[in-house]
């Protein structure tokens, strides 16, 4: 009797510390049939698309502060005959911090501020293949050696800061930063508008800075920005804009942009891509995306992508 009623305080104890801590296994299976001409040649192959694996959580640290971290890998669906395993995993995320009153802060490898605030027309994220559509973007999507903090949302407005660490050479060089990146958000309802300064050091080439803005109109979407980068160690300035628009009915959802990259002496890049996403389920759809990419000096090309994903 005494053993038991032992067992008894005991899971009581440790019940709500396992309640306390939580993580979530997630993922996505995205590959695509795609077909492509250069004007020369014509192909077909089929490619993985945005395929990833990952682990999230937290735990609940009392006084209103959480633990929070997140580690997601990228891996291939489309190795050729013979392979027995997948393509080795690609490190997307991994990164540990805080959360609590004051904002949220982490550590490690995780999204720039700048991509968050700024790329609002990447919407062709199923298949790797599509990702030309999304040529015209010039700033950084994820960096490793981050320190990041996010505040506390007022009323819609949010500011982030990244300060990245030296990645060429650690702290051996300077001051071992490589560049700081600030944004400002706001979303309220319908609006989504955002701003961001990358400063750029060392390994960094190019400062830049870029604005986003969206609008829901409930039945369609219409999305915009425009970016410009400072020349640095000859690395070549540009600017880019895009334009774009989603429009939903029933379970379909058309997505359409059309953007342009204009390096300083070089020739401008013109891409443009329509896309068709069928939803059978909150996790499951099939998509069929166009993209064309034509440059002053090179051979237009053009890609077409059927494919089906699966997130859980």
């Amino acid at each position: 009797m005494k053993k038991l009623i032992t067992l008894a305080v005991a899971a009581a104890l440790v019940a709500p510390m396992a309640a306390s801590a939580e993580t979530t296994l997630y993922g996505r299976l995205s590959t695509a049939v795609v077909t492509g001409d250069d004007d020369t040649d014509r192909a077909w192959d089929v490619e993985t698309g945005t395929t990833r694996i990952g682990v999230k959580g937290g735990e609940d640290l009392g006084g209103g502060l959480k633990a929070i971290f997140q580690a997601e890998w990228s891996f291939t669906s489309d190795d050729g005959p013979g392979a027995s395993t997948v393509g080795g995993l690609g490190n997307r995320l991994a990164y540990v911090g805080l959360s609590g009153g004051f904002g949220t802060v982490a550590l490690g490898r995780q999204w720039t501020p700048y991509y968050g605030s700024v790329n609002k027309t990447d919407i062709f994220e199923n298949a790797k293949s599509t990702n030309g559509a999304n040529d015209y973007y010039i700033g950084l999507v994820r960096t490793g050696k981050a320190v990041a903090y996010v505040s506390p949302n007022f009323n819609g407005l949010q500011a982030k800061v990244a300060v990245i660490a030296d990645r060429a050479t650690g702290l051996g060089t300077d001051d071992g930063v490589d560049g700081y990146n600030i944004s400002l958000d706001y979303n309220n309802g319908p609006i989504s508008v955002g701003a961001s300064i990358l400063e750029a050091k060392d390994t960094f080439t190019n400062d830049r800075w870029g604005v986003g803005a969206s609008y829901n109109f409930g039945m369609f979407k219409l999305i915009a920005q425009y970016e410009d980068k400072d020349d640095i160690a000859g690395a070549g300035a540009a600017d880019s804009w895009a334009v774009g628009g989603e429009v939903y009915f029933g379970n379909n959802t058309v997505k359409l942009v059309y953007g342009q990259m204009d390096p300083d002496g070089g020739d401008e890049l013109d891409v443009w891509g329509v896309g068709l996403d069928h939803n059978f389920s909150k996790a499951t759809k099939v998509y069929v995306e166009y993209t064309d990419s034509d440059n002053d000096s090179t051979i237009d090309s053009n890609q077409l992508a059927i494919g089906l994903r699966h997130d859980f």
